[in-house]
């Protein structure tokens, strides 16, 4: 039996990278499906791409050299030439993160419309219930939990990127329809901001780490939502 295309859809959300036989099938049945998987192909490959990024040429040889060297020949040296270059590292990692993520972003709402546009209309109707454990599996890697009553009714959760780092998109099922959730954990905003378009409406959220962006049609739903989404996601005791 062959997929249609909404079942095609909610695996492309969920699962694009899927080798299920008739999954793949389907991707190369030309029209409506070639068509939505190229543009999750492309979506999936800036996510992968902006996760990637180089040190300078030398400054990893240079530490393993500084690292191997005996204790007697940095006597007087103390500790602080390793932690030196180990903080020039991190530095510029960072940098080149931030960078790769910021393409083609100047602010936080020029990034939600764009994020939105792109991929909030695709996933919205592909939500089902998910298990709060793999939900909690996921914000665990970006050190926060969810709230039991916010985990419960996650209906989609996958990365994605955001202007600073690796975030959250998530689709929560609400009693007033569905609401689209961006976690976004390196990126401050002002908090209460909104902002309309297209036909939703967005509330940003600031949080005790990082930030997110509540998209729904119903400005009431996205304002009641807020208070909620700040007291639900938490950092984890003992995690930086």
């Amino acid at each position: 039996m062959s997929m249609n295309f909404s079942e095609f859809k909610r695996l492309l959300g969920a699962e694009p990278l899927s080798r299920d036989p008739e999954f793949l099938d389907a991707r190369r049945s030309g029209g409506e499906f070639e068509a939505a998987a190229a543009e999750a192909d492309i979506f999936e490959d800036r996510l992968q791409q902006s996760l990637l990024f180089s040190p300078p040429v030398g400054l990893v040889a240079d530490l393993k050299a500084l690292s191997a060297k005996p204790a007697k020949s940095r006597q007087g040296q103390r500790w602080w030439p390793a932690a030196l270059a180990a903080s020039v590292l991190l530095a510029v990692g960072a940098a080149g993160l931030n960078w790769n993520l910021n393409r083609g972003w100047d602010s936080v709402p020029e990034y939600v419309v764009d994020h939105y546009r792109h991929d909030g209309d695709r996933v919205l109707n592909l939500s089902r219930p998910n298990d709060p454990g793999e939900v909690q599996a996921l914000l665990t890697e970006l050190n926060v939990q969810a709230a039991p009553a916010l985990a419960g009714i996650v209906g989609l959760i996958k990365n994605c990127p955001t202007p600073d780092g690796r975030g959250l998109h998530m689709i929560l099922n609400t009693e007033n329809g569905p609401a689209t959730v961006i976690y976004m954990p390196d990126t401050v905003v002002n908090d209460q901001e909104t902002l309309a378009f297209d036909d939703v409406q967005v509330v940003l959220v600031r949080l005790q780490r990082g930030s997110a962006a509540i998209i729904a049609p119903d400005r009431q739903l996205v304002t009641r939502l807020h208070d909620m989404i700040q007291e639900s996601i938490v950092p984890i005791p003992g995690k930086s």
